[in-house]
C-alpha cells in the first residue's frame, strides 16, 4: 500500500503503529520492539525463579505494533529465561467479555500462571479471568497509562505499565511535516518518546490530574 497523498506534495507520518513500505515520510511513535524486549526483561527480573508460564495477551495479532512487541517478547524471553513458557490468549480486541473468555480456556485449572504481559488492554478482564479460575500472578506488565491501568497501578493489581508521552510524538510528528517543507532543519527534528517504565510510585503528574483522585 502506497500513500497517494506523497504525490501531491502531503507529509504522511505514521503513528502509534508504523506502516514502514507504505510511502510515509516517518514514524512517530513508540518502538515497540524496545517495548516487547523491556517487558522481557523486567518480568525475569521480577521473578524470584523465572521459570513457568507467562501469559501473553494482543488484542489483535494483526496490529503491527502489538505484533511487534510480541516477537522481540519471546525473543528476549527465550535468550534470557529460557524457563519461562508463554501461554497465548489473543485476539480479544480489547472487548472485555471476549478477552476474559479467551483468557479462561487458554489457562483452564492446569496452567499456572507466574506472569502477565497484556500487549493490548482488556486488563480489568484479564484478572478477573484469573481471579476466577484461583490465579494470582506475581507479575503483570500491562501497556498505556488509562484510567484503568492507572488504578490497577494504585490498586496493586498492576507492577508496572509500558508507557510513552504522545505529547512528545505529536512534537515530533509536526517536526516531521515542518523538515519535509523545509520550515525546520533535519538536526532540529525531536525523536520519538522512550519507553517508561511506570510504577505505582511514579505515575506522571500530568496523568494523576487528569484522571483525578484516586477510586475510593
Amino acid at each position: 500500500m502506497h500513500i497517494v497523498r506523497l504525490e501531491v506534495n502531503i507529509p504522511v507520518i505514521t503513528t502509534f503503529t508504523d506502516i514502514p513500505l507504505s510511502g510515509r515520510i516517518a514514524y512517530a511513535g513508540l518502538d515497540n520492539r524496545m517495548a516487547g524486549a523491556t517487558a522481557a526483561y523486567l518480568i525475569g527480573q521480577w521473578l524470584a525463579h523465572p521459570e513457568g508460564n507467562v501469559l501473553v495477551t494482543m488484542s489483535n495479532e494483526r496490529f503491527r505494533g502489538e505484533e511487534e512487541r510480541e516477537i522481540s517478547f519471546r525473543d528476549e524471553l527465550r535468550r534470557r529465561y529460557p524457563k519461562l513458557r508463554l501461554v497465548d490468549a489473543s485476539g480479544g480486541h480489547g472487548v472485555d467479555m471476549q478477552t476474559e473468555e479467551r483468557v479462561r480456556r487458554a489457562v483452564g485449572r492446569r496452567k499456572k500462571i507466574v506472569a502477565v504481559y497484556s500487549m493490548g488492554g482488556g486488563n480489568l478482564a484479564i484478572l478477573r479471568a484469573l481471579q476466577s479460575i484461583g490465579q494470582t500472578p506475581q507479575c503483570f506488565i500491562g501497556h498505556d497509562l488509562d484510567r484503568d491501568n492507572v488504578q490497577l497501578l494504585r490498586d496493586g493489581k498492576l507492577s508496572a505499565v509500558l508507557h510513552h508521552d504522545l505529547r512528545q510524538d505529536m512534537r515530533t510528528a509536526c517536526h516531521h511535516i515542518m523538515h519535509f517543507h523545509k520550515l525546520l532543519p533535519a538536526s532540529a527534528v525531536g525523536p520519538s518518546s522512550s519507553v517508561v517504565v511506570v510504577t505505582p510510585v511514579n505515575i506522571p503528574q500530568y496523568v494523576e490530574q487528569r484522571f483525578g483522585k484516586p477510586y475510593p
